[in-house]
């Protein structure tokens, strides 16, 4: 059982110490720093690998907090937490599978109406792009709330 601590533990950490560095630092540092379009292209690059440490934690979280915590002995903080992780995997998988892609599409349509010097199209997929950025946006504050509330009842039954 102690492994198996350590890998939820582990699993836990490194998800979520991942998703504050993308969210609180990387991402604003380089939209800052960079052109929009080397940003984009940039977070294009790292977001499908990003996706799936989401993936491969989130299931892994899951998994080992049901063996953990067999669901015959739960309690009401057990609840509490399942529910936070679960949400953290839905949100994620909904990030990375539906929305994701949608935004990605998006950016390349507006440069590709950028370049063609297509205002009309521009200022539409701007619309669009904002929108599906928004419910990205959304969904990610969503996951960060979900692993702050998980982080907390981590931490309160922690011992050293």
């Amino acid at each position: 059982m102690a492994f198996l601590r350590w890998i939820h533990l582990f699993a836990f950490t490194f998800w979520y110490g991942t998703l504050l560095y993308f969210t609180f630092l990387q991402a604003p540092i380089l939209f800052k720093n960079l052109p929009r379009e080397t940003f984009g292209l940039v977070q294009s690059k790292l977001f499908p690998a990003y996706y799936l440490l989401s993936y491969i934690c989130g299931t892994v979280l899951v998994v080992t907090y049901n063996f953990l915590h067999p669901l015959k002995n739960y309690v009401p903080q057990d609840c509490v937490k399942m529910t936070a992780l679960c949400l953290m995997l839905l949100f994620s998988l909904g990030q990375g599978l539906w929305i994701g892609p949608k935004v990605g599409q998006l950016r390349v349509e507006r440069q590709a109406a950028e370049e063609a010097k297509d205002q009309a199209k521009v200022e539409s997929l701007t619309r669009e792009f904002g929108k599906a950025h928004g419910i990205s946006s959304l969904f990610n504050l969503i996951v960060i709330i979900a692993g702050t509330v998980y982080f907390f009842y981590l931490a309160r039954d922690f011992q050293l």
